[in-house]
């Protein structure tokens, strides 16, 4: 079964045994469900059923068909059969000639524009209808089946057939895969892989310059890349302590600023008082650094002392910040990883690549502990005053 980036998937049904379980509409959803779920897909919008039955099954089945062709979905129901095996009147041997009725029988419900019927009347690869040759081989039709799987592969055999007379085609396959010796055939699949896989090779610098900017990220991704900017509040509350020490802190450099400048005109070179007055102001903005410094300190070591969620958020309350919900992030951000996967697969870039992408990203978004970042800050120039206003050292 595959899925395809439409929301169908293509839901395999075997009826040429235990069809008669399927005699509900309860029954026949809660195997489809197995199915999506043994595949890892969630329920498609546009199911595409892709049954395999024979040609006797097609009136002995009817009710199952009924209820497929019935099967409620947000979109539309397409139903694929394929028929293995010979009519009920087909060639009974070299003695015994052809039945009198050879017809192919199908229900009503088959009739319909959403249906077709592919028969493939044996899996012997006879070159011609009296060649009788090896008994059918299963893993023809595992293969057969296999590729009517994809998606794209499906409604382009559905959309053909349906152009046919009756909607039903009797095709002769040869598939190459079959043909090939065994040794051929694996090198075929190695070199596949290697091509899809990629080289172990480092990124373009193009890749890695898009990479860091995180301009061809889908959101959430992109907001957890390049993160806030500017002054924006961030995780401070509005009034609260933190707020309202970054404020103080601001202000304070503001005013060293502006003192800095009166220093330096013709006035603050000639007169004392504009140096004494910058000094002060100098002084103001290291305590208040320090001061937010201290908060900061404080906030850190305070998220990794908390013994729960709730206790490290009261903390940080306290102290005037706070921690946006992550309720639904983490769906989000999924949804924002697969439309990624399929963008850069889309574009034909190698998996391998793919994968150091997603590696970059994860480095550049993973959260860090307080604990972790407590060393960074401790690293930081920290300037206390002493009692006279002097800065030691």
């Amino acid at each position: 079964m595959s899925v395809s980036q439409d929301s169908s998937a293509v839901v395999h049904l075997d009826l040429r045994a235990g069809a008669a379980a399927l005699h509900s509409p309860s029954a026949v959803r809660d195997r489809v469900a197995r199915e999506l779920g043994r595949a890892g897909l969630p329920e498609p919008d546009d199911p595409l059923f892709l049954v395999v039955d024979t040609p006797a099954g097609l009136t002995d089945h009817q009710s199952q068909y009924e209820l497929l062709a019935g099967y409620r979905a947000v979109g539309e129901v397409r139903l694929l059969v394929l028929l293995v095996g010979s009519a009920p009147g087909a060639f009974a041997g070299e003695e015994g000639g052809f039945q009198p009725d050879r017809r192919l029988l199908r229900p009503a419900v088959l009739r319909s524009s959403g249906a077709a019927l592919l028969w493939a009347g044996d899996l012997r690869s006879a070159r011609t209808a009296r060649e009788q040759p090896a008994p059918d081989d299963a893993d023809a039709l595992a293969v057969l089946v296999d590729v009517l799987s994809v998606p794209d592969v499906y409604l382009g055999v559905l959309h053909g057939v349906r152009s046919l007379p009756e909607a039903v085609a009797a095709p002769g396959v040869r598939l190459l895969e079959q043909d090939l010796p065994p040794e051929v055939r694996d090198r075929a699949w190695r070199d596949a892989l290697k091509r899809f896989a990629g080289e172990d090779a480092e990124l373009a610098p193009d890749v890695l310059s898009a990479a860091s900017s995180g301009a061809d990220l889908p959101e959430p991704l992109r907001g957890l890349v390049e993160g806030r900017g500017g002054r924006d509040p961030g995780h401070r509350e509005p009034g609260g302590v933190a707020d309202d020490a970054h404020r103080a802190c601001a202000d304070a450099l503001d005013h060293a600023e502006d003192a800095l400048a009166g220093l330096r005109a013709l006035p603050g070179l000639v007169r004392s008082s504009r140096r004494e007055a910058f000094e002060a102001d100098v002084d103001r903005a290291r305590r208040a650094v320090d001061d937010y410094r201290d908060l900061v300190a404080t906030a850190l070591r305070g998220g990794g002392e908390a013994r729960s969620a709730a206790e490290s958020a009261a903390r940080l309350a306290a102290l005037g910040l706070r921690v946006p919900s992550a309720e639904g992030l983490g769906e989000r951000i999924g949804e924002g990883l697969k439309e990624f996967a399929w963008k850069l697969l889309g574009q034909g870039i190698a998996l391998r690549s793919v994968a150091q992408r997603f590696t970059g990203l994860a480095g550049r978004v993973e959260p860090l502990p307080g604990s972790a970042l407590l060393p960074r800050l401790a690293a930081l120039p920290h300037a206390r005053t002493d009692a006279h206003g002097d800065v030691p050292g």
